[in-house]
């Protein structure tokens, strides 16, 4: 058993299908956990001042992290990674990999030690709605959690290499460990130091995140510290094509900054509601449409590296079907049983019935670009893999325009709400930019067999949003009586069951590629169960 563990953790992972689906096991252990963490949190502060606090005590971390990490291994470092390795060999990748671990490990010490210096100046202009005694908690945590952007970037370079090397199983794993570490700090940390230990969990989950991911890579022959060198092979390169994603990714932080402002200036409450809506949302986004980003970004990056361009598109293809086959479902239910997933997940203690309202509503907005938020990701890697980041930045300067210019406008009709109208409005002119974009390059996404698929999904959809309200309604007549955590549960439960059903049923009806694939691999997965 232990044999097996070790070959499962260190071993590479084949197929684009096999490497989602890890992937995206992994992404619902670490989402049900992320629920748990967001229920601890809700039930013990409440939509209140102390969670306000907290969730805007992430926004510099995020905005480091995202910034210079995220930036660049997504948009340079497996690229670069994947050439090095096909027309250089090993010793060369191992070289590249150890010159950006050590770069990371800088520029990331050096850039948390001087935020956390200048924190005291820069989050009362970030956070111009709270109170002073907010204000003031805000900046003792962000000044604890800047810490984590340490560990997380050191972890980014590892998890580029896991990836880059198809070994998805500590990669997917990591994140669980992080939330399971900010779960530590919540449950045994938090009762003694308030929202402070929870604060702590969240750099104890960053350290974990990254020693799990270093383990394997370090077997493998990477996690190096040398003595850096800006002349050393690729270093350069990756500055080059990080410097778009870069600025797309400014761009996109200082419009969160931005919105987090706008939310503070609303009720009480507002910026927690709008945080626990976007983690809500985001289950079935890192389940489903970041799992086939991820995975299919390597096969880009060796098709773009062979101009193979037949490759290319079938990857890109393949993934997109099935992320449209699995989220386009999933939005409809999120926005279907938005009420009585938000009471499942988070009313309790603190949280009330009219924050539970007052998110379901928030969620629900979001979740109408559920389909686009998943496909972005995925088009975006191909612009990566074709080592081209600027198209990606020109349009995320578009949108985050037009998101804010929205956000601005719709805030006093709606309020919270209307926050979640323009960013779901933005997401969806993104991707039809990027499509257009893409198929200027020649690179063919939406072929005959992308339509008919979508087609199909589009049918069994519509088949769930017809019986699922039915089957709510029915459940809520028979589960009033019930306390209402359970009530709850059980009308989700059984109502996305029943709607899924017949979305599964009607997509084998229409002989969907996607539900043939689906059923022919569980098929296969089973039968080698002894």
């Amino acid at each position: 058993m232990i044999s097996f563990f070790k070959k499962l953790w260190h071993g590479e992972t084949g197929g684009l299908t096999a490497a989602a689906f890890l992937i995206g096991g992994a992404s619902l252990i670490s989402s049900v956990l992320g629920v748990i963490r967001d229920r601890l949190l809700a039930s013990t502060f409440g939509a209140g001042t102390e969670l306000d606090a907290y969730y805007a005590a992430f926004r510099l971390p995020d905005l480091l992290f995202y910034l210079l990490i995220v930036g660049a291994f997504t948009a340079g470092f497996i690229p670069l990674f994947t050439e090095y390795a096909e027309q250089r060999g090993k010793e060369s990748v191992i070289k590249f990999t150890a010159q950006i671990f050590t770069w990371v490990g800088i520029v990331m010490i050096a850039l948390s030690a001087l935020l956390i210096i200048l924190v005291p100046w820069l989050m009362p202009l970030i956070v111009r709605g709270f109170s002073t005694q907010a204000t003031e908690l805000t900046i003792t945590l962000t000044r604890i959690m800047l810490l984590s952007p340490i560990f997380l970037g050191l972890s980014a370079v590892m998890g580029g290499v896991l990836q880059a090397t198809k070994r998805f199983f500590a990669f997917s794993l990591a994140p669980v460990l992080y939330n399971l570490g900010i779960i530590f700090g919540m449950v045994v940390l938090a009762p003694r130091m308030g929202i402070m230990g929870v604060a702590w969990g969240v750099v104890l989950g960053a350290f974990v995140h990254f020693l799990a991911q270093w383990s394997v890579a370090r077997r493998a022959g990477f996690g190096h510290i040398v003595w850096p060198s800006f002349a050393a092979e690729g270093v350069g390169r990756l500055i080059k094509l990080t410097a778009p994603r870069l600025m797309s990714l400014a761009v996109s932080q200082i419009n969160l900054v931005i919105l987090l402002s706008l939310a503070s200036s609303l009720t009480v409450g507002a910026v927690t509601v709008f945080n626990l809506a976007n983690n809500i949302q985001s289950f079935a986004l890192s389940i489903f449409g970041i799992s086939f980003a991820l995975a299919a970004f390597p096969a880009l990056s060796q098709a773009a590296s062979r101009r193979d361009d037949a490759a290319f598109s079938q990857a890109l293809n393949a993934a997109g079907r099935k992320i449209v086959f699995f989220m386009l479902p999933s939005a409809a239910l999120f926005i279907i049983l938005r009420v009585p997933i938000v009471t499942m997940i988070l009313h309790s203690g603190k949280f009330v019935a009219s924050d539970v309202h007052r998110t379901a509503d928030v969620m629900g907005w979001f979740a109408f670009s559920l389909v686009a938020q998943s496909l972005v990701p995925l088009l975006s890697r191909a612009f990566f893999a074709l080592q081209d980041a600027w198209k990606p930045f020109w349009i995320s300067i578009v949108c985050e325009a037009i998101n804010l210019i929205l956000a601005y406008w719709l805030r006093g009709p709606f309020g919270i709400v209307g926050l979640a109208i323009a960013f779901s409005v933005a997401f969806w002119i993104n991707i039809m930019l990027l499509w257009i974009l893409l198929h200027r390059k020649k690179i063919n996404l939406t072929s005959a067999d992308f339509w008919r698929s979508s087609f199909k999904t589009i049918l069994a959809t519509a088949a769930l949003i017809i019986i699922t309200p039915a089957l709510l309604r029915q459940w809520i007549t028979v589960t009033y009586w019930l306390p209402l955590f359970w009530q709850a549960a059980l009308e989700v439960i059984f109502s996305s069951m029943g709607g899924g059903l017949v979305f599964l049923l009607v997509a084998r009806w229409c002989k969907s590629e996607e539900m043939e694939e689906f059923w022919s691999g569980l098929k296969r997965r089973l039968s080698r169960i002894p």
